[in-house]
């Protein structure tokens, strides 16, 4: 199994595959809980994924839909609902949803979450609304938690603001390239010297026209296998039953983060093939 920490080489220097567990494992905790950040640890993940948005009363709360109604007992926008309301709900277990019943977890704040995972795993913070941004920098840097703290924000929108806002955080852009336009927008992102990009290609041929490119640039590429949005079919669901076959093929095509909703199953396989 992979050690969990707060410090990752992302150096294509470094062959090891990074694991990343998408909300945590919320196959045994409500996602974005503090417990599924532990389970995620515990699965071997290298870093956790999650969401974050404020809520009406400016604070940052980590949850993924505008709605309080999926993962919480409670209805409702989030912007419009103040963390004292928040915090008397209850999240619902696993990916919520009436059908699953209501847990004892609270919605937990970013800056609680952060405090939980520092010193044992990396959280990558996908900032539900381009707009909270620069606010999600200066809290982050506040807290002290960069060494910890991946944010991520889309290429075509954010990039340029990124750049202006002078922070040592580590920042991925995700792109979504049309076909054709994989290394005119890699070329495109070189001046940024991204560590890592989240991909979304149209078809595992262009990974592999990407590898020249991406070596230069030195830049890891991390991809979704989730069945909410897998490339090209290369979903979780046929990488459990063979992984040799998504997983594999997707790091010998020069894939070297995968995001998953199960991280165990991938970091076992990982182990097992050495492929650290």
């Amino acid at each position: 199994m992979s050690q969990n920490s707060a410090t990752l080489d992302f150096s294509l220097k470094n062959p090891k595959v990074i694991v990343i567990s998408h909300r945590g494992v919320w196959q045994k905790a409500p996602e974005n809980s503090l417990l599924a950040v532990d389970h995620a640890i515990q699965a071997g993940a290298d870093i956790v994924e999650i969401d974050t948005q404020k809520c009406s009363t400016g604070e940052f709360v980590v949850i993924h839909d505008e709605t309080l109604d999926r993962t919480t007992n409670g209805t409702g926008l989030v912007c419009e609902t103040s963390l004292e309301q928040i915090k008397a709900l209850r999240l619902r277990h696993s990916d919520g949803g009436k059908e699953n019943a209501v847990s004892d977890y609270s919605l937990p704040l970013l800056s609680e979450l952060l405090e939980h995972a520092k010193g044992k795993i990396m959280i990558n913070i996908d900032t539900k609304k381009p707009e909270e941004l620069a606010e999600l920098i200066k809290e982050v840097e506040q807290l002290n938690m960069q060494d910890i703290a991946i944010v991520k924000s889309d290429f075509n929108t954010t990039t340029e603001t990124w750049n202006s806002l002078n922070t040592s955080i580590k920042h991925m852009p995700m792109l979504t390239p049309k076909k054709g336009q994989l290394i005119t927008n890699l070329k495109a992102l070189e001046t940024a010297k991204p560590f890592m990009i989240e991909l979304i290609p149209q078809n595992i041929e262009e990974l592999w026209e990407a590898k020249q490119q991406l070596e230069k640039m030195d830049c890891r590429i991390w991809i979704n296998t989730l069945d909410l949005v897998p490339p090209f079919d290369f979903s979780d669901s046929k990488a459990v039953v063979n992984p040799e076959s998504i997983w594999g093929t997707l790091i010998n095509a020069g894939v070297g983060a995968i995001q998953t909703d199960y991280p165990k199953q991938l970091a076992i396989w990982l182990e097992s093939k050495s492929v650290k």
